[in-house]
């Protein structure tokens, strides 16, 4: 593992142990560095690193601080619908659940998309996504079990983002390859989940991530039901 991936794990252990909360600023870069052992510049590459992700934020002049950002979400909070907004609207990201995990076989989107034989064995995560207590999307994550035998001991006694039990369970730092995004009927179970109306359409986004050296570890697809919030799609960075 290169020396930035380490510091991007290390700091990943200390979120996932509660050492640092949301809002909370980490030490400084060379005392991080004098901590572990390496250059001030390999524990800046391994922090910015997590601040692409969203799971750092930077203030000019000022430090390093946690995020409200789930790694797994993606780059997009929930806001008030923009006609209702007035001034700054709060951002909101949304919480996971993890429902189930079980071994599938691969159909024919996901087999083409991680270069699988239809019918492979993968591994299928279902995660329900809120935001207090309103259903806003449901995941499913499908993924090798050739590269990841183990992972339904592991994953489900560790229940947080995926992308980090990854990097701490398995020296595997993933990133997006690809995204697509489509409208959709929803499935009656996947409807169920989101307390969702099957007759009206949703959105799906597709997103297909693989690890540094290019290899394909997932392919997930999210359905999204908005109601009366909006994904901000750019603007002002994220909030704690």
């Amino acid at each position: 593992m290169p020396l930035y991936q380490l510091v991007m794990q290390r700091v990943v252990h200390l979120l996932v142990d509660g050492d640092f909360r949301p809002g909370q600023q980490l030490p400084s870069e060379w005392d991080l560095a004098a901590l572990w052992g390496v250059s001030q510049g390999t524990v800046r590459k391994g922090l910015n690193e997590l601040v692409s992700r969203g799971i750092l934020q930077r203030h000019q002049g000022v430090g390093t601080f946690v995020t409200q950002q789930n790694w797994d979400w993606g780059s997009y909070s929930f806001t008030a619908l923009p006609v209702l907004q007035h001034g700054k609207t709060k951002q909101v990201w949304p919480v996971a659940e993890v429902l189930s995990l079980v071994v599938t076989a691969a159909d024919e989107e996901t087999a083409v998309q991680l270069g699988l034989k239809i019918a492979a064995p993968v591994w299928k995560i279902m995660l329900l996504w809120r935001t207090g207590f309103t259903e806003v999307a449901i995941d499913e994550l499908f993924l090798p079990v050739a590269l990841l035998p183990d992972l339904n001991v592991r994953f489900v006694r560790r229940r947080r983002s995926f992308y980090a039990f990854l990097l701490l369970e398995y020296d595997v730092l993933v990133d997006t390859a690809q995204q697509w995004l489509w409208q959709t009927i929803l499935h009656p179970e996947i409807a169920r989940l989101l307390n969702a109306d099957m007759a009206l359409p949703a959105l799906c986004l597709g997103r297909l991530s693989q690890s540094v050296d290019g290899v394909l570890y997932e392919w997930r697809r999210r359905y999204l039901q908005l109601g009366n919030q909006a994904l901000q799609l750019s603007g002002t960075a994220a909030e704690f």
